[in-house]
């Protein structure tokens, strides 16, 4: 059977050899701590080896939404995401980030007036 994405399999791996807990992982990459542990415990099953990872703190539900962005937003935000040297979730956490920290919902959504 084949993985359908295997994009996290290198910068998982990378990091966990650095001995990165799990939760920071997940952070840096923009997706769910199970996540992580899932792409880990694939990579060990297949030879992989690295030292345990800790857990390290909760990271939330950060990325757990994240996980579904369809087709064309991905790829919207590839090409952005690669100019940084980022995963594309992670582009799409840190936009989120902004938009929220610069409080600039009203202003991209310009939906107020018309009631939508």
């Amino acid at each position: 059977m084949t993985r359908r994405d295997d994009s996290l399999d290198a910068p998982v791996s990378g990091l966990a050899t650095q001995a990165v807990p799990a939760s920071e992982i997940a952070r840096r990459l923009g997706v769910t701590t199970q996540r992580v542990h899932s792409v880990l415990h694939y990579l060990r099953r297949h030879g992989a080896a690295f030292p345990p990872v800790r857990l390290g703190k909760r990271c939330g539900p950060q990325g757990a939404q994240l996980t579904r962005l369809n087709a064309d937003v991905r790829a919207a935000l590839e090409p952005h995401a690669i100019a940084r040297g980022m995963e594309t979730k992670a582009l799409a956490v840190r936009i989120l980030d902004v938009v929220i920290r610069d409080n600039l919902i009203d202003a991209i959504l310009d939906d107020r007036e018309t009631g939508q």
